[in-house]
């Protein structure tokens, strides 16, 4: 397996976001109210942010040429969907869902919220993409794991 010349700099990149994210879960943890005093909400946005650094990944091996083909290839999680797939619509969640309007959703909108509803997450209850991310990698996931199924998408794609 050939490694992507940009996934050792999307790596060096994602390695913060994977420490926040396991000291945050020890915090959690460890608090007796980690939702009101807003730990989860922050790593509801650790998970956003390491989410767009894969996306950005995506983006360095398609090109922008066939994008919606370039997703749909492997390797796939037990849903059904690609692991680019799912990624892309996670970054996407993140970075436009404060845009949304519930009773009138773009094109893009209902094909995130699709696949989010593919693996049982609704995303308009709270913390979807903690769900997400468990679902893709168990609770103690790391975005390392989730590059590691992008890497694979990659030799596909290329």
């Amino acid at each position: 397996m050939k490694t992507h010349y940009n996934l050792v700099h999307i790596t060096n990149t994602i390695k913060p976001v994977d420490l926040a994210l396991k000291n945050y879960r020890v915090d959690m943890a460890d608090h007796s109210d980690p939702d009101t005093f807003g730990l989860i909400d922050q790593y509801e946005q650790f998970l956003g942010v390491g989410f767009a650094i894969c996306q950005t990944f995506l983006s360095s091996v398609h090109e922008g040429e066939n994008k919606r083909d370039a997703f749909l290839k492997g390797p796939y999680h037990s849903s059904g969907k690609s692991y680019a797939q799912i990624t892309n619509a996670c970054a996407n969640y993140w970075k436009h869902n404060d845009e949304w309007n519930k009773t009138d959703l773009t094109k893009q909108a209902e094909g995130t919220i699709k696949i989010f509803k593919n693996l049982s997450v609704d995303v308009w209850e709270p913390y979807p993409l903690s769900n997400i991310f468990d679902i893709l990698l168990a609770e103690d996931g790391s975005f390392i794991e989730l590059l590691n199924y992008l890497n694979l998408w990659a030799n596909e794609v290329k």
